[in-house]
């Protein structure tokens, strides 16, 4: 037998996995008690900040002081799905423990995974009150629909916030007769595209290859095309100054990209 959680053992084959344990702590706290905040996103498969301390919403006054679970008292529950907090209302919950690139990156995951619609994460995030609501607000206004990863987002972020023309999610590149590929960020009116590389398309030859004849086929048709990694990405300046760089050999004639106070609390 192993431990899941005091006074909770399970057999020693059985997987201790996030929805176990978080089920076990269920059954030591009072009954009107949801899994809430970072932990309920954790729980929905949006990989952002810690499981634990394991956090959960009741009505109930008298709250658990162990230290693996923290425990919020309010009147009335939020939305639920189960004994879950939603995920936009977690998402809102969550404000108060992750930063603002965080916050964009899980309301991008969630929009993407289906668990919410890009209307009801970004109207969720503009009515949030109480602490750090402006975070929230914030984090509503630059939600988007496409993105697929975080990377993505973060790359994303690294751009519009410099004060460069905002790329569209995920496009695909082509005609009626020949499909040319699918980009993460495009940039229509200088057929730029920007894509994130990750260690996939490094190890894995297959992978490699259809980069190669993908980037041919790009290239061919146009389209100025930026790869970054995620090495790359450690110097995020750097890589906006090669996107503006790509952007004014265009014709682009808008502003060089400006590094504020946003800007670097985000990346910096």
């Amino acid at each position: 037998m192993q431990r899941l959680v005091p006074g909770v053992y399970v057999d020693a084959s059985v997987e201790p996995t996030l929805v176990k344990t978080l089920a076990a702590w269920l059954t030591l706290l009072p009954p009107d008690t949801l899994v809430d905040g970072v932990t309920a996103l954790r729980y929905w498969g949006i990989e952002v900040g810690e499981a634990a301390p394991y956090r959960y919403v009741t009505t109930a006054a008298h709250q658990s002081k162990r230290a693996e679970v923290r425990v919020r008292r309010v009147e009335r529950l939020p939305e639920r799905r189960g004994s879950v907090v939603a995920p936009v209302a977690a998402l809102v919950t969550a404000k108060v423990e992750l930063n603002l690139l965080d916050l964009v990156i899980a309301g991008d995951w969630m929009i993407q995974a289906k668990l919410a619609t890009y209307e009801q994460v970004r109207n969720g995030l503009a009515a949030a009150t109480g602490r750090n609501c402006r975070r929230a607000r914030r984090a509503g206004e630059l939600v988007r629909k496409g993105a697929e990863s975080p990377r993505e987002t973060r790359l994303r972020l690294a751009i519009v916030l410099a004060g460069l023309p905002e790329p569209e999610c995920n496009v695909n590149l082509g005609d009626e007769w020949f499909f040319i590929g699918r980009v993460d960020l495009y940039l229509r009116a200088w057929n730029i595209a920007v894509e994130y590389e990750g260690d996939h398309h490094r190890t894995d030859a297959k992978t490699y290859g259809g980069d190669l004849l993908r980037f041919e086929e790009l290239n061919a048709s146009g389209v100025l095309a930026i790869r970054v990694s995620k090495e790359h990405l450690r110097r995020p300046r750097d890589v906006v100054r090669r996107v503006h760089a790509a952007l004014v050999s265009r014709g682009y004639e808008g502003p060089a990209p400006v590094f504020g106070a946003e800007w670097r609390a985000m990346f910096e």
